[in-house]
């Protein structure tokens, strides 16, 4: 029944997402503005009623002394880090890391009180409202009322990235990095720190975090985006296709993954290639002028001016 509603309400914005893609006249435009604000508004009433929910649970918890099982929902952890990077990814069932101590037991890493779960529940509702600094503030309670808790660390340092706080997130993205000894939070760690790096065209330090995410999970296929886009800034053609082709494999039908690998076939030399990925990127988003542009640079240098012109004129068409 609830999905339902949500679906609902994402389909809306989907439509009204179209609508405004076709520059529709001023009127159209405040009715669907008009629209999307009672969307934003029946959304706010779910997070009061979510917030509410919360609190009564506790209470009963508190008045009737039971304990309820605290879970994350699954895919989570992909969900944040995707959201991260536009081309970003976690994957973990619940609250509670297991962890490997010196003594080859198992230490459990969990919330402990009430109000530390509580300030996580209230900062992962902001964080999927893009409500930043009131997450980041939530996750600083849960870290400050439960500080061995890793999870929270790594939150609070997401949210700290997001917001363009660089120093305080690799400052937490360290700490868990060196407390962590879970390779799946540890390839979203590396991957988490390489993306600031790159921000800061830090490329070295970036690409070394990037091959440390793969290293620790093989399959990890945002990992080997982001390690061709940083290939191809540093010059390394042939290191960077290699990389867009696996990240290929798990993408096959990703515009941006066939762009970028048609980008870095053309500097290696490889034209043929990267016209197949030019114009399999272009069949996927057929709008999007930048694949125009390479391919008609390419048909240029090619001799093929008919191609070329073709290109150039479609992108002019696309401009008015």
């Amino acid at each position: 029944m609830f999905s339902q509603n949500f679906i609902s309400i994402f389909n809306s914005m989907q439509e009204i997402e179209e609508r405004l893609k076709d520059e529709p006249a001023q009127t159209e435009k405040e009715a669907l503005l008009h629209r999307l604000l009672g969307l934003r508004n029946s959304m706010d009433q779910c997070v009061k009623y979510w917030l509410q929910f919360e609190e009564k649970m506790n209470k009963l918890q508190k008045e009737y002394n039971f304990c309820l099982p605290d879970e994350l929902p699954e895919g989570f952890l992909q969900d944040i880090e995707l959201r991260n990077m536009e081309k970003e990814s976690i994957n973990a069932p619940e609250y509670t890391f297991y962890q490997e101590n010196n003594a080859g037991t198992r230490s459990l890493l969990k919330l402990e009180s009430e109000q530390g779960m509580d300030s996580f529940r209230k900062g992962l509702g902001f964080w999927d409202l893009s409500m930043l600094k009131e997450a980041a503030k939530e996750f600083e309670k849960v870290i400050k009322l439960e500080p061995n808790f890793i999870f929270g660390h790594f939150c609070l340092g997401l949210a700290y990235s997001q917001l363009g706080l660089h120093e305080q997130a690799l400052s937490k993205l360290r700490l868990v990095k060196a407390l962590t000894l879970d390779p799946h939070l540890n390839t979203f760690v590396h991957n988490a720190i390489g993306n600031i790096y790159a921000i800061e065209k830090k490329y070295t330090e970036a690409l070394n975090e990037f091959i440390l995410s793969v290293e620790e999970d093989p399959h990890f296929h945002i990992g080997y985006f982001n390690l061709g886009a940083i290939y191809f800034n540093l010059g390394r053609y042939a290191d960077s296709a290699t990389a867009f082709e696996k990240a290929k494999t798990a993408l096959p039908d990703d515009w941006e993954v066939c762009y970028n690998l048609g980008r870095a076939y053309t500097m290696k030399g490889e034209y043929i290639k990267a016209l197949q990925n030019f114009k399999k990127a272009l069949a996927i988003n057929p709008a999007e002028i930048k694949i125009l542009f390479e391919m008609g640079v390419l048909y240029e240098y090619l001799g093929d001016r008919k191609n070329a012109s073709h290109c150039f004129g479609r992108i002019i068409k696309n401009a008015y």
